[in-house]
């Protein structure tokens, strides 16, 4: 039953983030590449197949205001990016 929660999970990551022009390149990248350029993500998740979540927060105080920004990525067993995922509409976007 846990398979199917992280497979559904990963399924409905990937879609979304096929469509997401803005960070799609850096699919295939590496997690140490990632690092260097953003530092350490505020979450990571390692899933049971052994494939992590990872997540950037770009919010600040005025988060209440809508500037806001968030970067979640799927990293696969050898820490290479799987997908890309962007969400926010604040200024703290331009720095993603």
């Amino acid at each position: 039953m846990k398979n199917i929660v992280v497979s559904s999970f990963f399924m409905i990551f990937v879609a979304s983030c096929a469509s997401n022009g803005d960070v799609s390149h850096w699919h295939g990248e590496s997690l140490g590449t990632l690092i260097e350029e953003y530092g350490t993500p505020q979450t990571f998740l390692k899933l049971e197949d052994g494939n992590k979540v990872i997540e950037y927060d770009g919010a600040t105080a005025l988060h209440k205001a809508a500037n806001y920004c968030s970067l979640t990525f799927m990293i696969d067993r050898q820490n290479k990016i799987l997908g890309a995922s962007r969400q926010g509409n604040g200024t703290n976007c331009s720095n993603f």
